[in-house]
């Protein structure tokens, strides 16, 4: 048992100093084995790593940067009208408001305050910056927070160019291969020009240039230094640096701070910082480093951070304003600029068959010049003039609608718009409602171009061709047409029925014309987009058409009695070009000969004379010579002007958006033309339109039957009714009046003479012999009077009581008593309804109809035009929308 003991303690000792003999030798046994384990894994994963990277990173490392095209904003021009050359006048763009600038028209501040701030060793790496993504890497482990990023330029203008943006780890490493193979490929000068190119600089600026128009109103080419470093400054965060984000930030202490105040720390940090790197002067520079220095003197720096920044909405960098935020500028384009985008649209759809979303992405991000119409002095005035409700009082309608209006001005010799507004009050957004483009209906300005103008040039009519102004027939138990105001004339020339709008007179023409052949003159010829249901006589005639027509519509059409006869397409562009000057859309516009010469003369003698004498009176202003034609429609829910002059024509709706009466002294649609017209013309010489050098001749015409005058003629009772006219050579009549008949008159009684009679009283004189429908007392024509019926009756003779024409006994109220008899100065049919007496629309003493007569309710006049009816009549027509708009 001793043994035993002694045996244990002697062995004890042994067996501590071998395990401590071994236990030194397996630590080391255990560290070598985790180094080759751990050499043996880093082995596998550099093995996983290439084999990951060799599968996925390298397929997409090559970038080429001509396979990825930026966004670029749209440019629109105009042509200056002194020198002919093209304007900027300025772009248009979707979400993305870039216009790419080769980095030569930049300044060297701009990408020396980049490289300065952003990746101060960028002209000495490859593409990766080992420093700063080390750093980056032992941060993010250590949840230190960075002050900078790991990112190169190079890196951050991938990730910008290609959009890939994900923060994953797989992504950083795609990026930093990326940037190692980019840069094998591209100088260092491409590197700058497209990394400013593709930066975002807040309120929807991409790249320095709309950057530097935005914020400071300039080319990036004239920026200082210390604006360089303004725009540098907001890439950090646009929404926090960005000068005019006008908002307050609250910092983890509680204090605030504006983003006008952070960009000009950080603006000033840049400035500081470009006194302390080196790099190249120049571009030219980069590789010759021994020439390098700090990109600013201290003074340099210092002076810069001093100069105060004048920024474009009339702000500066002193000021510290505190607003509303916004995420994006939205920069209102004019109405003009709405219609070319929507016509350039259009067209590339249908050029590219392609469909019109994409057509519109096209437009807004591809870079494309768009050569316009626009005189910009002409749409600025008549901006101004439909910003201001007030040019109408104010206008509203019974339950509180606004007016609304829309203008085309053209230039009626090559159909080019010069200017066009869509709305009244001020625009508030891009794109809206243009009551210009859309369809309205245009009431009586639908009558010359398709009732007179087909009718004159086909030779079916002149302007001393007589209808009775009297209705046609009966309707649906009603008298029709009507006029309005209800006056009726008797026989009536065209050029008077075209003066004074007269209803029954335009449908008399239509029919003579034919209303097949006008609706296809006014379809084929002036190429207004009518509906097949407006073949009928109440829409042509009288112009309640199916759906309407746009104020562009109707000014090409008008364009064509300034312009000879020939009718030009309206367009709103010449041409579209890309950004390498390839021509993508040619605007030449259709042209071809609508009417004769003549008829375009024709009409604007006639059109003339509604604005001299007639219903378009109100349009008149001093120093030029005006045409047009009025329109109204029934309860006044639409009023209208196509007026022109030698240099431009303008049409002009007015109404509401839902159909409400229009009561206002006067028309509405005048008073918004003039307004633009008047000013638009001051300084231009005075001219007549154009007169052919031949084709016309003059007759001497019947002013009632409108056939040749004849001795009869002149001995009208009233006076000589013969009249000279300028028509179209060989359109004159070849058969001579016999709607005037002689017979004897006593000059004591003013009546067809009696046996009583004494000769030294009678004379002979001509009456009209011509037998009219009653329609009732209230449809009486003005020269009933003259009607040898009329005077017949008033000496108690009935038609067939002396074939011989000799008159019975009594009758004459002088010679002898007790006969009821009809003064011709002072007529009635009716002893029970006093007529006003016999108006002569050729005699000066008589005024022009009033377009206000009527007080509405609400206390101011409602407009009426004479010729223009008020009250719903079929005129012939089968469908339930038009035909009651006959105005």
């Amino acid at each position: 048992m001793e043994h035993g003991r002694r045996q244990a303690e002697t062995h004890a000792p042994r067996q501590k100093r071998r395990t401590g003999k071994g236990g030194t030798w397996s630590v080391g046994f255990i560290l070598l084995t985790i180094l080759l384990v751990g050499i043996c894994t880093a082995g596998i994963f550099a093995a996983i790593f290439m084999k990951y990277v060799q599968s996925n990173v390298m397929p997409v490392v090559q970038i080429r940067a001509e396979d990825y095209t930026m966004d670029q904003s749209s440019f629109i021009y105009y042509q200056d009208q002194e020198s002919g050359e093209w304007v900027e006048y300025q772009t248009i763009h979707g979400e993305v408001n870039r216009i790419p600038v080769e980095i030569e028209d930049m300044p060297d501040a701009l990408w020396q305050a980049a490289v300065a701030i952003e990746d101060e060793r960028f002209f000495q790496h490859n593409g990766v910056d080992w420093w700063r993504t080390g750093g980056a890497v032992v941060n993010m482990f250590l949840g230190m927070r960075s002050t900078f990023g790991g990112s190169t330029l190079t890196q951050q203008m991938l990730k910008n160019l290609t959009d890939d943006d994900k923060p994953y780890v797989n992504r950083k490493v795609r990026e930093i291969f990326r940037a190692l193979e980019f840069e094998k490929n591209y100088t260092k000068s491409e590197i700058l020009e497209l990394y400013l190119n593709n930066i975002y600089l807040g309120k929807g600026c991409y790249g320095v240039q709309t950057a530097a128009q935005y914020y400071f109103g300039k080319d990036v080419s004239e920026l200082s230094v210390a604006e360089c470093a303004s725009l540098i400054a907001i890439t950090n965060n646009p929404s926090k640096y960005g000068p005019m984000y006008d908002i307050t930030i609250t910092r983890e202490d509680g204090s605030t701070v504006t983003p006008r105040e952070l960009n000009k720390s950080r603006q000033e940090l840049i400035l500081s910082k470009m006194a302390e790197v080196e790099g190249p002067a120049t571009l030219e520079d980069i590789d010759n480093p021994g020439s390098w220095k700090t990109y600013l003197t201290e003074a340099e720096a210092e002076a810069a951070g001093n100069e105060v920044l004048q920024f474009t909405d009339g702000s500066t960098s002193a000021d510290n304003i505190v607003a509303e935020a916004t995420d994006g500028a939205i920069e209102i384009n004019n109405w003009f600029v709405d219609q070319v985008f929507r016509d350039v649209t259009a067209d590339l759809a249908e050029e590219m068959h392609i469909s019109l979303e994409e057509a519109e992405k096209k437009v807004y991000s591809g870079g494309y010049k768009i050569y316009t119409t626009m005189d910009p002095e002409i749409q600025e005035l008549a901006e101004s003039v439909y910003a201001d409700r007030g040019n109408l009082n104010n206008l509203t309608s019974r339950n509180g609608q606004p007016i609304q209006s829309g203008i085309t001005v053209m230039d009626p010799y090559t159909g080019d718009i010069v200017a066009i507004v869509g709305q009244m009050g001020e625009k508030e957004s891009n794109l809206l409602w243009s009551y210009a483009a859309d369809k309205h209906q245009v009431g009586s300005s639908m009558k010359p171009l398709t009732a007179y103008a087909p009718a004159i040039d086909s030779g079916a009519v002149t302007p001393g061709t007589t209808f009775d102004d009297y209705p046609v027939e009966t309707m649906n138990g009603n008298y029709w047409p009507k006029n309005s105001p209800q006056r009726y004339r008797g026989f009536t020339s065209v050029a008077s029925g075209i003066q004074n709008s007269i209803n029954t007179i335009a449908v008399q023409t239509l029919m003579a014309g034919g209303v097949a052949e006008a609706f296809a003159f006014a379809t084929e010829k002036l190429c207004l987009d009518l509906e097949p249901e407006d073949m009928d006589r109440s829409p042509l005639g009288l112009g309640g058409l199916h759906r309407g027509l746009s104020t562009i519509e109707m000014a090409a059409a008008y364009s064509c009695f300034v312009n000879k006869g020939v009718y030009n397409e309206p367009r709103t562009y010449l041409r579209v070009e890309d950004g390498e000057g390839n021509i993508i859309l040619e605007n030449e516009g259709e042209s071809h000969v609508a009417m004769k010469e003549t008829t375009a003369y024709l009409m604007n003698k006639m059109l003339k004379n509604a604005v001299a004498a007639g219903t378009g009176t109100q349009a008149k202003f001093s120093g030029m010579t005006i045409a047009g034609k009025t329109g109204t429609t029934s309860d006044n829910y639409d009023r209208y002007f196509v007026g022109y002059t030698p240099y431009y024509v303008a049409a002009v709706w007015t109404g509401y958006e839902s159909n409400a009466k229009i009561s206002y002294s006067g028309n509405p649609a005048i008073t918004l033309w003039k307004k633009v017209m008047q000013p638009l013309h001051e300084g231009l010489a005075n001219k007549d339109f154009d007169k052919p050098s031949s084709g016309l001749t003059t007759v001497t015409l019947c002013a009632d039957s409108g056939l040749l005058a004849t001795d009869a003629c002149r001995a009208d009772v009233r006076g000589s009714r013969a009249v000279s006219v300028e028509i179209a050579s060989g359109t004159a009549p070849k058969e001579k009046c016999t709607l005037h008949v002689m017979r004897d008159y006593c000059t004591e009684g003013k009546c067809l003479a009696t046996e009583n009679c004494p000769a030294e009283s009678v004379t002979q004189a001509a009456f009209l012999d011509h037998e009219r429908v009653d329609y009732g007392s209230g449809v009486v024509a003005e020269d009933n009077a003259y009607l040898l019926s009329t005077m017949e009756k008033a000496v108690g003779l009935q038609p067939g009581d002396t074939p011989d024409g000799t008159l019975a006994a009594s009758g004459c109220p002088v010679h002898t008593e007790g006969q009821e008899i009809i003064d011709p100065d002072n007529p009635t049919t009716d002893p029970d309804q006093p007529d006003t007496g016999p108006q002569d629309p050729s005699d000066p003493t008589n005024p022009p109809p009033d377009e206000g007569t009527t007080p509405p309710e609400g206390g101011t006049t409602t407009p009426t035009e004479p010729g223009e009816p008020t009250t719903p009549d079929t005129g012939g027509t089968t469908g339930d929308n038009w035909w009651s708009m006959l105005g």
